[in-house]
């Protein structure tokens, strides 16, 4: 239901709200292709009206919790926006643990990786390696401000 019902009840919401007649066409659209989709699922024509219903109020109040945005990556004081403005690109470490995530742990709505496509098997999940091959950590740094006690006694009852 997760990927026929939702996107249809969100496009149909996103273009009643929009007065834009250029996004309104692009949503409605959408909406039209998502309940395409929805139709030619199987669940669809076995759901009773009354379990149809419940499952569309569902999706009504999850999307409207719901808040499309991009500007904490895009907009004006988005992460994209300060590496253009600061003139530098992402690192070559950086580069390849995005390009690790990508390659190995995203997924399709098959539950496929673009590793497993390619390769033909599976591999594990990227998370867990991670924390199998993570040795202890380093404790933290100790404050370089030594003229402070180390606790209410010391203060009160100083040596």
């Amino acid at each position: 239901m997760l990927s026929a019902l939702l996107p249809w009840v969100y496009w149909t919401q996103q273009s009643d709200k929009t007065r834009q007649p250029l996004l309104k066409r692009r949503y409605q659209d959408a909406a039209s292709d998502a309940f395409d989709r929805l139709l030619e699922h199987d669940l669809t024509l076995e759901l009773e009206d009354s379990q149809r219903a419940r499952w569309v109020l569902w999706c009504r109040e999850f999307c409207a919790k719901y808040q499309r945005t991009s500007s904490a990556v895009e907009g004006r004081n988005g992460y994209l926006s300060k590496l253009h403005h600061a003139r530098r690109g992402f690192s070559e470490q950086s580069l390849s643990g995005l390009t690790i995530i990508h390659n190995f742990d995203l997924k399709r709505d098959d539950g496929t990786t673009a590793a497993q496509r390619l390769f033909g098997h599976n591999f594990p999940d990227v998370f867990e390696w991670t924390l199998t091959h993570v040795g202890e950590l380093p404790m933290p740094r100790r404050s370089s401000k030594s003229h402070q006690p180390k606790s209410l006694y010391a203060e009160v009852f100083p040596a």
